[in-house]
């Protein structure tokens, strides 16, 4: 278990933050909670996390939620794989903010290694519910190198 307490700031301000990991069956939950007090504000954030092993991949589930001026909270799912020896990986995310559409993004990537330090991949990302109202998807191409 992690936990910080501020009271540095000055007047009425303080930060607190607390995190833990809490076996549930098979499966080990992140938990974490802060809370950020400020003289006009209080800001309360709470998450959790786990993941499991399925199929050939490991898949992620997540939860945030955090209420202050506006209340926000998201919920997301990946699951990342290989195909062959290629690392694939699909990720959905759902973020819903008082005043404010949905947003939901899709995401996909797929990687490559050609060897010598060289990879290539390919990334596809769509969301919507976007302030402009539209939609909104982009797809790219690329190498990267290490040495």
């Amino acid at each position: 278990m992690q936990t910080f307490f501020d009271t540095s700031a000055s007047g009425n301000s303080n930060t607190m933050a607390i995190k833990t990991a809490v076996p549930v069956g098979p499966l080990t939950a992140t938990i974490g909670y802060t809370s950020d007090n400020t003289a006009s504000a209080t800001n309360n954030t709470f998450g959790v996390s786990t993941s499991m092993a399925a199929g050939n991949g490991t898949l992620s589930v997540a939860y945030v939620s955090s209420d202050a001026t506006s209340d926000v909270s998201q919920a997301s799912v990946k699951y990342a794989t290989t195909v062959g020896a290629a690392s694939l990986s699909v990720g959905y995310s759902s973020t819903d903010a008082d005043g404010s559409t949905n947003t939901n993004n899709l995401t996909a990537s797929i990687s490559q290694s050609i060897g010598t330090g060289a990879s290539i991949f390919a990334e596809f990302a769509n969301r919507d519910g976007v302030a402009s109202g539209g939609e909104t998807s982009a797809v790219l191409l690329g190498s990267s190198f290490a040495f």
